[in-house]
């Protein structure tokens, strides 16, 4: 046998052997009614408060061993204050008060504190006594209580050591855990922590000891005292990783502590370097909210960051919510209450004049071009969450028809603040396919993945089951379909951006999910799925629909067959002004959603079902949910997220189930490979992909060597256009260089994105000429690349045969690269008879955007009256709910474009030419003036103005300020010729100004 005392006196060995201090409890001199050692607590903070009075130590002791309650939680909360910020006592000396900061504890220098271990240790309260196996003093206060089990009986175990730390606590002898920072539970086998608050599936184990060691699975007891005991350590994880929410006490897991911990060094290493602190990713569940909380109260304190600002990113409203709920909760901690910006102008408000300070939280859509400057200071320090998603685009992208460069919002965030530094949180692991996160953030700072995460009790593990229904995909033909894909892309040049929409318009089988006698046939399977588990846990469950209508349809199913389930189940999804009246109804407004979030993590609120589309799929926590039925398609970091709704950890709760109803298997397999990976190189930059860069560079400088492309460096829009169209031009002289420029511009394309942050910019930025050559000609109508039309054509008969079941409605139409006149009657009678209509709507509404523009070159009054119907029209298709609103937007876009013609004709038809019917315009855009002056009179000074702006204008006059202001006084002439109203005189010479500069801008 290897009883208790045993294992107490292992236990006592190590902490004896890292040097504590080791007194059995019935040798210390103390009073058993006391917890504190005040001998050793006077005589410690004596010598840490060195010049402070016996006056103000003694009652320094009488306060933390006073409280103004009997409730643990409270008291803990005062007396945790007291420890990490030192005791406010205040002395009268001479006639006035003098405020002292009593210290309880040398934070920096550990060797002035005393550590001292206890086993037996009586305590005395409440009319009895007990004896807890081993206390941890630091400086005479009990810190940790350790209880232990036997190793070698069977029916006790830690949840039995656990049971009897609670009695101590709740019941016989809560005064000891007044000063408590954690608690440790083992038997031996399995050795816990965990604060006053946690639940016994919240204890977790250490398994490091040294932060750059790997983890240790099987040795938990040496790896808790050698990892979380060394002295040095456990201070700061009392000091830095211990917090307060207002419900409970939250300790960082030995993840979160080495994780965060390195990430400490490497953002005030980047502080001083390129702003590039690296990435973190901890898989999801895995308390990824308060590894940033954790990471932002120690930035917030450490002195060479000078009380930085702390900007924390996300790229949703509802995750901006989530997030800046968790930090507020811990505003103690941070020292601080967090800032939330609304708007655009906010984020500007809250960053553009402020000094020092400051944890702010925004979207990353309040940064566009537009933001601008905020803060050229240098103790920023900028947190990503979700990293992955949005932070793309910092390298410059050319319009290939007008030279323009475009970013994305890294490009903005970085010019908002240019001596940010910046660190990125993702739950998903970065790919090297991914939009360059590393090359973004720097290298990977830590890695916690979902195999480490389930073992470690973190998370629960996740079961998938198999539960097709009727309509099902063959695997196979399947994987044939991504073959013929990377087929098309090597050997015949199909470009990604064509794949990628071939796959979105190939995806569009609404008609074949949403299926009426499908719905039932899945509604029915998943009711009896759900009664068969729902006594399991606490009958939670989650229900991924396809879209909002095949949403609905279960919705209403799932009454029909049940119908007194109407408080059981509920859809969340945002409101649409597009939807039927019972939709909208049963959808609600923000309070609705807000309301239905609450209920659902009550356990024990009647809602169970929720059904839901792309709501509540990320950052949403309810670890009571432990079913999910999926009915779509969902592949990558999205499936993963998704599923990792039901990973989180609830008492009683094995494990999480996916229900799968679409065809999820390979997905979920290809993504799962990638999520329980160990090799940390794939997360890496890489250094050999530069290589292969600069090589490939190399060899595309020698196809160009009779060309000289240097002014694509210009700063001149049109410039650049020219120099990339040469350029193509000159690499298609032959057909071998132009196969050789395109395979090789391939592989740089490929690599590129490994090794994008190891490169200059001077190199990315001829990178990107000759990516911009490769598109013009891939673009280009003489190329014999395949475009869309013939990409969806070969996959979609690949897509036919993988289809099993019959009379499938495959989308496979799509228009070819060529533009046409929108004028062009034959076109239309085309675009009328496809019968895929979203096709033939995207067609239209292309050509309609493409006319604009050019209406918009010529006619500012007549382009900003049709935009503005145009967008509404636009707004419309994308909240469209059926495939009847497909067909409703494509009868209006029909008549717009009838009306537009109209519009344009009707110059002619009044003998206006094109400027003169753009003044016409103009005038006529006032009702007033329509009013007071006859159309004739309009025409006659439409035509003066034309006129008169055509004789006076000179070379660039429109740039140049003294020849637009008498370009004024032209107008004005004209228009006081024609007894024009004086009150509308001022603002109708601006808008003339305004369309002759536009007119020159066009010529």
């Amino acid at each position: 046998m290897f009883i208790e005392e045993q294992l107490e006196n292992v236990v006592s060995g190590y902490f004896q052997e890292l040097g504590y201090e080791y007194v059995h409890g019935s040798r210390l001199p103390r009073d058993f009614k006391e917890v504190l050692l005040f001998d050793r607590l006077e005589e410690s903070l004596i010598k840490l408060n060195k010049g402070l009075s016996i006056d103000v130590i003694r009652e320094t002791i009488r306060k933390i061993r006073t409280f103004d309650t009997n409730d643990v939680f409270t008291n803990n909360k005062v007396f945790a204050r007291y420890l990490t910020e030192t005791v406010e006592v205040t002395e009268f000396v001479e006639g006035k008060t003098v405020y002292h900061r009593v210290s309880l504890i040398d934070w920096e220098n550990i060797k002035n504190n005393n550590f001292l271990i206890v086993n037996q240790l009586e305590v005395l309260e409440k009319g009895g006594s007990k004896i807890p196996d081993l206390v941890v003093y630091v400086n005479g206060i009990p810190l940790v209580v350790i209880e232990l089990k036997s190793v070698s009986r069977e029916e006790v175990n830690i949840e039995d050591a656990y049971k009897q730390l609670k009695n101590y606590m709740n019941v016989h002898i809560p005064s000891l855990f007044y000063y408590n920072a954690f608690l440790m539970i083992s038997d031996g086998v399995n050795t816990k922590v965990g604060t006053i608050t946690a639940s016994l599936d919240r204890f977790s184990a250490w398994k490091k000891i040294n932060t750059e060691d790997d983890i240790i699975e099987n040795r938990p007891l040496d790896t808790m005292m050698y990892g979380l005991f060394n002295k040095e350590r456990m201070l700061d994880v009392i000091k830095n990783f211990i917090l307060f929410t207002n419900e409970s006490k939250i300790m960082s897991a030995y993840h979160q502590y080495y994780g965060m911990s390195k990430a400490i060094d490497s953002t005030i290493k980047a502080t001083q370097t390129d702003g590039r602190a690296g990435v973190i990713w901890h898989t999801q569940g895995s308390g990824k909210s308060y590894s940033m909380v954790f990471l932002s109260g120690n930035l917030v304190k450490n002195e060479k960051l000078k009380n930085p600002t702390i900007v924390v990113i996300t790229d949703r409203n509802d995750l901006d919510g989530q997030l800046f709920s968790t930090f507020s909760g811990a505003s103690n901690f941070l020292r601080q209450t967090p800032l939330q910006a609304e708007s655009r102008s906010n984020i500007k408000d809250l960053l553009e004049n402020r000094k020092t300070g400051g944890i702010i939280f925004s979207t990353i859509q309040k940064f566009e071009e537009e933001t601008g400057l905020l803060s050229e200071r240098d103790n920023i320090i900028v947190m990503v969450d979700e990293a992955h998603r949005t932070q793309y685009g910092i390298d410059a992208k050319y319009d290939l028809t007008t030279g323009e460069q475009k970013y994305g919002y890294a490009k903005y965030l970085r010019d908002a603040l240019p001596n940010a530094t910046f660190v990125a949180f993702t739950g998903t692991p970065i790919e090297t396919t991914d939009k360059s996160t590393t090359g973004l953030f720097g290298e990977v700072i830590d890695v916690y993945d979902m195999t480490q995460a389930v073992q470690d009790g973190a998370t629960v593990k996740i079961y998938y089951e198999s539960r097709l229904a009727k309509i099902r995909l063959d695997e196979t033909q399947m994987s044939e379909i991504d073959k013929e894909y990377w087929r098309m892309q090597v050997n015949e040049g199909v470009e990604d951006y064509i794949v990628e929409e071939s796959q979105k318009q190939l995806s569009r089988m609404e008609l074949i999910i949403g299926d009426k006698d499908r719905i039932k046939q899945v509604v029915t399977d998943i009711i009896n799925h759900y009664e068969d588990r729902k006594d399991l846990v606490a009958g939670k469950a989650m229900i991924v629909a396809y879209s909002r209508k095949t949403a609905f349809s279960m919705y209403q199913e799932i009454l029909k067959q049940r119908p007194e389930w109407n408080e059981k189940v509920q859809m969340v999804m945002t409101a649409n002004n597009q939807d039927p009246e019972d939709l909208a109804r049963l959808v609600g407004n923000k309070q609705t959603r807000k309301a239905r979030e609450i209920e659902f993590k009550d356990s024990i609120n009647p809602f169970k079902i929720v059904i839901v589309v792309d709501m509540w799929l990320t950052g949403f926590d309810v670890p009571s949910l432990d079913t999910m039925y999926v009915d779509k398609p969902m592949k990558s970091h999205n499936l993963m997220q998704a599923i990792a709704r039901v990973n989180r950890v609830y008492p009683g709760k094995t494990g999480g189930l996916i229900v799968d109803y679409i065809g999820l298997k390979r997905n979920l397999m290809a993504a799962l490979r990638t999520y329980t990976s160990r090799d940390q190189d794939k997360v890496q930059e890489n250094e050999q992909a530069k290589g292969i860069v600069l090589n490939i560079i190399e060899v595309l400088r020698n196809h160009f060597h009779k060309f000289n492309y240097s002014d694509f460096f210009s700063d001149s829009d049109k410039r650049r256009y020219e120099v990339i169209r040469d350029g193509a031009e000159f690499i298609q002289v032959t057909e071998k260089r132009k196969v050789l420029f395109l395979t090789e511009t391939k592989k740089l394309k490929d690599v590129y994105k490994i090794c994008t942050g190891l490169l200059s910019k001077e190199i990315k930025e001829e990178i990107a000429y000759f990516i911009a050559v490769r598109s013009f000609i891939m673009k280009s109508p003489k190329s014999s690349t395949f475009d869309l039309k013939e990409v969806n054509e070969r996959i979609s008969k690949i897509l036919e045969n993988a289809i099993l079941e019959d009379e499938v409605m495959v989308l496979t139409e799509a228009t070819t690269s060529e533009s046409f006149d929108l004028l062009n009657e034959e076109n239309i009678s085309k675009l009328q008879a496809i019968p895929q209509k979203n096709i033939a709507t995207n067609i239209l509404m292309r050509v309609m955007k493409e006319k604009l523009r050019d209406v918009k070159k010529k006619n500012m009054t007549l382009s900003k009256s049709f935009s503005r119907r145009f967008e509404i029209i636009v707004e419309k298709y994308h909240s469209r709910n059926d495939y009847e609103d497909v067909y409703q937007v494509f009868e209006e876009l029909l008549k717009f474009r009838d009306e537009l013609e109209e519009a344009i004709k009707e110059g002619s038809q009044l003998g206006l030419s094109y400027e003169e019917k753009a003044f016409f315009d103009v005038l006529g855009s006032d009702p007033d003036i329509k009013r007071l002056i006859q159309d004739e009179t309009l025409l006659s000074i439409a035509k003066d103005l034309a006129r008169t702006v055509k004789e006076h204008r000179s070379h660039d006059w429109d740039k140049k300020e003294s020849a637009q202001a008498r370009m004024r006084l032209y107008i004005k002439k004209v228009l006081r010729k024609w007894d024009y109203p004086p009150n509308k005189e001022v603002k109708t010479v601006e808008d003339v100004l305004e369309q002759a500069k536009l007119q020159a801008t066009n010529m």
